[in-house]
């Protein structure tokens, strides 16, 4: 009879064990899952704004190259510009990533503003030229 309970008592401590174990297995599971996502996200954007500084870059580019040749090759209607016509939906594409450079000119110096943008990404970048 003393035989049979100690065998019934280790049995359910060994169940319990058992169980414990699965619990934290799951919970240990669930973290990295969760951590993953995470990174995932955070990666997302790392990307999203790499994508956005070399749209601005290309931009630029692009609108130095038109000063230097004198002509108006994306059809703004403007020498210097790059899509600086108020329509996002013609803005050049690089990628996932859009752009559009603004020229503003003071005396001797034109400004370039080139701003790309990718997913919430956004950066902008500026020259100055005499």
């Amino acid at each position: 009879m003393m035989r049979m309970r100690r065998a019934r008592h280790r049995r359910a401590t060994i169940a319990i064990s058992m169980i414990i174990v699965l619990v934290v297995v799951n919970l240990v599971i669930i973290s990295i899952v969760i951590g993953g996502a995470r990174d995932h996200d955070l990666t997302i954007k790392r990307v999203e704004t790499i994508q956005a500084f070399y749209a601005a870059e290309a931009g630029m580019n692009m609108a130095i190259r038109e000063l230097m040749n004198n002509a108006d090759e994306d059809g703004d209607g403007a020498v210097g510009t790059i899509s600086d016509d108020g329509n996002a939906a013609n803005d050049p594409t690089f990628g996932q990533a859009q752009v559009v450079v603004t020229a503003s000119v003071a005396g001797p110096q034109t400004t370039l503003r080139s701003k790309g943008r990718s997913g919430d990404a956004r950066r902008e970048v500026e020259t100055v030229l005499e």
